[in-house]
């Protein structure tokens, strides 16, 4: 993650939400993973996290620093 300037982000807070849609024809209820993820070096971050089952997943990650939202991607992962 970089500010504006290039300058890499060190002191965010980012989460990685992970949320599947409940799937009402094979019983499934809705389900949603939450991941925190820590500065390892140069605006790169990571962290882990546990998925209840395979198939594809929405994931959302966000970013703030002092409460402020800093920037937000979503995309999808499929978990095998």
């Amino acid at each position: 993650m970089r500010q504006p300037d290039g300058a890499p982000v060190t002191d965010a807070v980012v989460t990685a939400v992970f949320s599947m849609p409940a799937m009402p024809a094979m019983n499934m209820p809705a389900m949603r993973s939450e991941a925190k993820l820590t500065h390892v070096e140069g605006g790169l971050y990571r962290g882990m996290g546990q998925l209840a089952m395979a198939g594809t997943w929405s994931v959302t990650v966000m970013a703030t620093r002092d409460g402020e939202p800093l920037g937000r991607r979503s995309f999808s992962v499929v978990a095998k």
